[in-house]
């Protein structure tokens, strides 16, 4: 009695290709685009973890909130207040979102979360990257309050000016933040941005105060329109590599 060779039929090659793509696309996940991927930390995260010590974060944003509209008002009182009002503003409005990055980035070095975090479904960079975020709408919304308390408590200056400023200045330096960020400096390396933040804009003061404070208020809102728009571009940039960099990219 002979036996009948098993016989094994091959598969059609549409059949193959479709199975091949099956396989690959159940093992590889999908690419997710920044805001996805930040929609998605939204609703997993939420503003419990927005800062790294709710109490903290709290009570440094109020602080700061307080000690923005006590220097703004001293700013504006006496004589040529509409001409330093805008140099005011342009100096201090990332002062909120340097104090929560840096308290944030500092407690994590000096912490022994740090490891746990690069290591989490959601590392240090990619955290980092959500807070920050959330830090710069933060700082918009406390400096438009403060600039909308100043105009409505009496202070005359041009508020659409002054608030397209404040945010120009905010984007400005939260994108050279971030470019030190990446390279891995956290604590002084960082702090330096604030130092020299500070040094550029006393620097104009004392070349020539009268030329600087006209460009502030002469300068069309346009212009603070495009150097917004574009730094704006700069900082999703950045923001988006920090959420796509590898842990092991940056020694921290």
């Amino acid at each position: 009695m002979t036996k009948e060779k098993f016989h094994i039929p091959m598969p059609e090659e549409k059949m193959v290709k479709r199975e091949i793509h099956t396989i690959i696309g159940l093992g590889m996940k999908p690419k997710q685009s920044f805001s996805a991927f930040i929609w998605k930390m939204q609703k997993e995260l939420g503003f419990r973890y927005l800062f790294a010590n709710q109490r903290d974060g709290i009570i440094m944003t109020f602080s700061i909130m307080a000690a923005l509209i006590f220097f703004m008002s001293t700013v504006t009182e006496g004589s040529g207040a509409g001409e330093r009002v805008y140099g005011a503003v342009f100096l201090v409005s990332p002062l909120l979102f340097m104090a929560l990055s840096l308290y944030d980035s500092i407690g994590k070095r000096q912490s022994a979360v740090l490891e746990v975090e690069m290591t989490a479904k959601y590392n240090l960079h990619q955290v980092s990257a959500f807070r920050m975020l959330h830090f710069s709408i933060l700082s918009i919304l406390v400096n438009t309050f403060v600039i909308v308390c100043l105009v409505w408590s009496g202070h005359s200056f041009e508020i659409l000016r002054a608030l397209m400023i404040s945010t120009t200045s905010l984007f400005l330096f939260s994108t050279f933040y971030l470019m030190v960020f990446m390279k891995g400096r956290f604590g002084l390396g960082a702090l330096k941005v604030g130092v020299g933040w500070s040094i550029l804009n006393f620097i104009p003061l004392v070349v020539d105060r009268v030329v600087y404070m006209q460009f502030l208020m002469t300068a069309p809102v346009l212009v603070y329109g495009l150097v917004l728009a574009v730094t704006m571009v700069c900082n999703l940039y950045y923001l988006s590599k920090l959420v796509r960099m590898r842990p092991a990219e940056g020694v921290l």
